[in-house]
């Protein structure tokens, strides 16, 4: 009995090699059965082309995981529901880790301990963005980078010369006549003395009315007996 009458139907294709009928794929390159045989059995003699697939299957993993990512960051940027349901749920199981696993925990907690030892600059300008974000004084165009330098570079002031120096703002964050921004443009390098004299009182192109004289609060001749005691 001849095998071309064993066809099982339309559509199908006989394999030279093994002489079997098989449904061809789409691209039409032959057996899918033999050519999976062929590749692992070269896969498994021929060293340069087993480090050929290797290599190939990476390049495609990273391909796939990049475009997978890129899927999961436009989801979470353009459905806010999700972003704040996902952010729950992230932090729940932190807190629930946090509370079981002591190894972990301890872990963590020295984790933070050596990298506040070792960038405690940028801690205080952590510290600073917070509070600047708690008072509406932050930008999303604001350079963290350089904001970090200006507090590095005062406690690098501080640890030469023993005076401490503190990053102010030129325009204050909190005022009765302006307020300014926690930008890298806005600050400043000064002494503690000079920072804690100058206070929020005092900014470039400060007009008369707004430095806050004694005179401008308590009639004068207040003012002038007040005088009167210091001296």
């Amino acid at each position: 009995m001849s095998i071309l009458n064993d066809c099982p139907g339309e559509g199908y294709k006989l394999c030279r090699k093994k002489l079997h009928w098989y449904a061809p794929p789409g691209n039409g390159r032959g057996c899918p059965d033999c050519r999976r045989a062929y590749a692992k059995n070269k896969y498994h003699t021929d060293p340069v082309f087993k480090a050929n697939r290797i290599k190939s299957a990476l390049i495609q993993e990273r391909k796939t995981q990049e475009k997978c990512n890129a899927r999961k960051r436009e989801h979470y940027q353009a459905n806010q529901e999700f972003r704040e349901k996902r952010r729950k749920q992230i932090n729940a199981q932190k807190r629930k880790r946090w509370k079981q696993d002591s190894e972990w925990r301890n872990k963590k907690k020295q984790k933070t301990k050596k990298w506040l030892k070792q960038n405690p600059h940028k801690r205080l300008a952590y510290d600073k963005l917070k509070n600047a974000k708690r008072k509406q004084r932050f930008v999303a165009w604001a350079n963290q980078q350089k904001i970090s330098d200006f507090y590095k570079e005062a406690r690098r002031l501080t640890l030469e010369t023993g005076i401490e120096h503190h990053v102010d703002h030129v325009y204050p964050m909190v005022s009765d006549y302006m307020c300014g921004l926690h930008v890298e443009t806005n600050l400043q390098i000064l002494t503690a003395k000079e920072n804690c004299s100058k206070g929020n009182r005092v900014w470039p192109g400060q007009l008369d009315c707004q430095k806050g004289l004694i005179c401008d609060i308590f009639p004068k001749e207040l003012t002038s007996l007040l005088n009167d005691q210091k001296t």
